[in-house]
C-alpha cells in the first residue's frame, strides 16, 4: 500500500523511487506489546460521564488510542524460528484491539442514551460500574461472534495492511532525509539495517508517526466493525436495552429472588435496638467464652439490658458442640452480619406480617451480596464456589443458635413509653416439611423455610414494627478489606432511621462513638493511622453515595500540632448527612414539629465560599505543577485526608491551614 501523497504527483518518478527502495526491503513483522492500560475512557468517564474528552473520542470514532507501547521489529527468519512465542504476542495484541473496540462500543451506547442515563445513574457509581460490565459483556460477544474479528485470515490481511503502511511511511521519510540515489547505491544488508532503525524510531520517539499511524488503524478498525455499529444505530430509539441492563436477570427455576429494594440502592431490615445490638455483638466479636458456658454477650443501657447467647436446641446441647460455638464465637467476621441482614431483608419481603415462614435459597444469600456465579468448562454459569457457600452456610448454623435473654427492652406502643422482658430464638430454620435442615456443604437442601422467633415476632407487630433502610454496599463491600465502612453504613443507617421523627438528621456524630461502633480502641499507638482511616471510610462512602457529605463540626486543625490532640479529636462531632432518597422515604413518619433540616442536604454558603474556592484553586495549582495530595500534604504538616475534604469543599481550613495554603500556591 503506497503513501497516497505519492499519488498525487503529476510524474510518476517519485514512485518508482519509493517502490525501489521499498522492494529491497526484507520482509518483517511488527510485534506490539501492550502495557496493560486502565479504561481507555479512563475512570472520569465513568463517574462524571461524559467528560469533554471522551465525548471528542467518540465522535472522532477513535477506537484505537494513541499510546506509545513497547513495539519490536521482527526480521521475517527470526520470527520463524520463534514462531511460537511471537504468534502468542500477536493474539494478545489483537484481544487488546478488540477490548479497545468493546469499550468503544459501550462509549457509543452512553452518548446515544446519555439523556436517559444521567439522571438515573447521577451519584450511583455502583450501579453505573454493572452496567458498565453488563454491556461490556454483550459487545465483547457480540465483536467475537463478528467473522471479521474472530477469523485468522481476517486478522492476517489487516497486520499485512499495517505492515505495509509503515513500510511506505518510513521509505518516503528515508527518501526524504538521505535521498534516492545514496539510499539505491547501499547494499541491501546496510539499507534494512538503515530501515529497520528508521522504523524503530518512528514508534518510540516520532510523534507525526504515531499519530497518523494511530489515525489509519482507527480507521481500518471503523470498518472492520461497521456492520455491528450499524446494528447498534438501529437500535437508538428502543429503551429495551435500558431496561434489560436495569433488570434483575429471571431464575431458570422460575424462583424469583426478592431485591425490589435493591434496585433502589437500599435493602429494608430491622431497625430495633435488639436487632441493632445483635449485628454490633457480632461483627465485633463481643462474645465472651467462659470454660463450660455457652459463649455470651450482654448490653446494659437505659433502652435495652440483657445477653445474647449462641446456644443450640437443647438436644444438641453437648460438650463438642460448645467447643464449636467457642470457636465460631472467636471467628465471627462481617459475613455473619451480611447473611443476617441478607436474610432479615429478604424476610420482610416476603413476609409483611410477623409469624410467618418464608423459603429462602441458598443462592439468593450469594447472590444478594453481589457476588458472581463462576463460569463452568462449556463457558455457561457454574455455580457459586464451594467456598461461598461453605461460608453461607457457617454464617446460618451461627444465627441459628443466637438465643436472645431481655431482662428490659423500652419501646414505645402508639407513643407511649413500655418495658418488656422477652426471650426466645432470633430465627429457626426448617426444610418444607418442618423438619430440622443440614447447614453443611453437599448436606444442605437448596431452600431453608425461614421464620423469626417471639422476640422479634413481637419487635414486627403493630406500632412498636421499625424498619431502616440500609445501603446495600453494607452487604456488598468486602468483608474484610471494607469492614470500616461496612459498620459504618450499618450504625449510620440506624440513627438516621432513629432522628426520622423528628428530621434531625445533620445531629452531629462523636467520633469516640463512631469508633466505638466500628470496634476500634482508640487509645492504641497510631493514633494519626486511626484518624485517616476513618476519614478514607467516610470519604469512600460519599463517593459511592451512601452519604450525601460528611464534615467535622468546629474542628480545629491546629489542634494536631498540640500535645494530647487525640483526646480532643476523640471528643470531636462530625456531620453525616444522608441522601436525598433516605430524607424522602423517612418523610412521612416526620413529627410536625420536627426540626426544621433543609430536605436537599449541601454545605452552608459561607463554608462554600471558604472552603470550596481555595480548594479549587488550590486543587487546579496542585495537578498543573503535578504534585501528589500525599507531597502536599507533607509540606502543610496536615494529613491527606483533611487536605482532600479541603479540596472538594466538605471541610473549611482554619485561618492557620488556609495562610499555608495560600503561600504554598504563591
Amino acid at each position: 500500500m503506497i503513501n497516497n501523497d505519492l499519488l498525487l504527483n503529476d510524474t510518476n518518478g517519485e514512485l518508482i523511487h519509493h517502490q525501489t527502495i521499498a522492494n529491497k526491503i526484507d520482509h518483517f513483522q511488527v510485534i506490539i506489546i501492550h502495557d496493560h492500560q486502565p479504561n481507555f475512557f479512563d475512570y472520569n468517564y465513568l463517574i462524571n460521564f461524559p467528560s469533554e474528552n471522551v465525548r471528542k473520542k467518540v465522535n472522532a470514532n477513535r477506537i484505537f488510542p494513541r499510546v506509545k507501547n513497547e513495539t519490536f521489529i521482527v526480521r521475517q527468519q527470526i520470527y520463524e524460528d520463534n514462531i511460537d512465542l511471537f504468534f502468542k504476542l500477536r493474539v494478545n495484541a489483537r484481544r487488546e484491539v478488540l477490548k479497545k473496540a468493546t469499550e468503544f462500543m459501550i462509549a457509543k451506547f452512553y452518548s446515544a442514551y446519555e439523556g436517559h442515563l444521567a439522571p438515573l445513574l447521577e451519584n450511583k457509581p455502583t450501579l453505573k460500574w454493572e452496567i458498565i460490565n453488563k454491556l461490556y459483556d454483550k459487545y465483547h460477544k457480540m465483536l467475537n461472534a463478528h467473522v471479521g474479528l474472530n477469523d485468522e485470515k481476517s486478522w492476517t490481511v489487516f497486520s499485512t495492511w499495517y505492515r505495509t503502511y509503515v513500510m511506505n511511511h518510513s521509505v518516503n521519510e528515508m527518501i526524504t532525509k538521505h535521498g534516492y540515489d545514496t539510499l539505491n547505491a547501499l547494499d541491501r544488508e546496510q539499507l534494512n539495517i538503515l530501515f529497520l532503525k528508521k522504523l524503530k524510531h518512528s514508534f518510540t520517539s516520532n510523534d507525526s508517526f504515531l499519530n497518523s499511524f494511530t489515525a489509519a488503524v482507527n480507521i481500518y478498525l471503523d470498518k472492520m466493525i461497521s456492520e455491528i455499529l450499524i446494528a447498534f444505530e438501529s437500535e437508538k430509539n428502543s429503551m429495551e436495552q435500558i431496561n434489560e441492563l436495569l433488570s434483575v436477570q429471571k431464575r431458570i427455576s422460575g424462583h424469583q429472588l426478592v431485591e425490589s429494594p435493591v434496585k433502589k440502592n437500599n435493602l429494608r431490615v430491622m431497625s430495633n435496638v435488639v436487632y441493632q445490638f445483635i449485628t454490633e455483638a457480632i461483627s465485633n466479636q463481643q462474645f465472651v467464652c467462659e470454660p463450660d458456658q455457652w459463649p455470651l454477650a450482654t448490653i446494659q443501657s437505659p433502652t435495652l439490658s440483657g445477653r445474647l447467647l449462641l446456644l443450640p436446641d437443647e438436644a444438641d446441647r453437648t460438650v463438642s458442640q460448645m467447643h464449636q460455638l467457642h470457636e465460631a464465637a472467636h471467628n465471627l467476621s462481617e459475613v455473619e452480619v451480611d447473611v443476617l441482614d441478607s436474610l432479615c431483608h429478604m424476610y420482610l419481603a416476603q413476609s409483611p406480617q410477623a409469624n410467618k415462614r418464608v423459603e429462602i435459597q441458598i443462592d439468593d444469600l450469594l447472590a444478594i451480596r453481589g457476588l458472581k456465579t463462576k463460569l463452568g468448562g462449556t463457558g455457561r454459569r457454574g455455580g457459586y464456589e464451594k467456598e461461598q457457600r461453605r461460608l453461607v452456610l457457617k454464617a446460618l448454623s451461627i444465627l441459628r443458635s443466637l438465643w436472645i435473654q431481655l431482662d428490659s427492652v423500652l419501646l414505645y406502643d402508639q407513643g407511649k413509653p413500655i418495658t418488656k422482658k422477652m426471650e426466645g430464638r432470633a430465627f429457626t430454620f426448617c426444610t418444607e416439611d418442618g423438619s430440622p435442615c443440614e447447614l453443611t456443604v453437599g448436606k444442605s437442601p437448596e431452600r431453608i423455610y425461614v421464620a423469626i422467633g417471639n422476640v422479634f415476632d413481637h419487635l414486627l407487630k403493630g406500632s412498636v414494627r421499625q424498619v431502616k433502610l440500609l445501603p446495600k454496599q453494607a452487604i456488598e463491600f468486602n468483608p474484610y478489606q471494607r469492614k470500616w465502612e461496612k459498620k459504618l453504613i450499618r450504625y449510620i443507617s440506624w440513627r438516621w432511621r432513629t432522628q426520622a421523627r423528628k428530621a434531625s438528621y445533620l445531629q452531629p456524630h462523636k467520633i469516640s462513638t463512631l469508633l466505638e461502633k466500628i470496634g476500634v480502641q482508640a487509645e492504641s499507638q497510631a493514633p494519626s493511622r486511626i484518624r485517616d482511616r476513618l476519614e478514607k471510610a467516610l470519604d469512600i462512602l460519599e463517593e459511592e453515595g451512601v452519604i450525601s457529605f460528611w464534615q467535622y463540626n468546629q474542628w480545629d486543625e491546629d489542634s494536631m500540632s498540640k500535645k494530647g490532640w487525640l483526646r480532643v479529636w476523640l471528643e470531636t462531632t462530625i456531620i453525616i448527612a444522608p441522601p436525598d432518597e433516605i430524607i424522602s422515604y423517612y418523610q412521612p413518619i416526620e413529627r410536625k414539629n420536627a426540626v426544621n433540616t433543609p430536605k436537599n442536604l449541601s454545605l452552608t454558603k459561607g463554608e462554600e465560599h471558604t472552603g470550596k474556592e481555595i480548594g479549587q484553586e488550590f486543587k487546579a495549582k496542585r495537578k498543573k505543577i503535578g504534585y501528589t495530595l500525599q507531597q502536599v500534604s507533607d509540606e502543610l504538616k496536615i494529613s491527606t485526608s483533611y487536605l482532600s475534604n479541603i479540596e472538594r469543599g466538605s471541610s473549611k481550613p482554619s485561618q492557620r491551614i488556609y495562610n499555608r495554603m495560600q503561600e504554598w500556591m504563591d
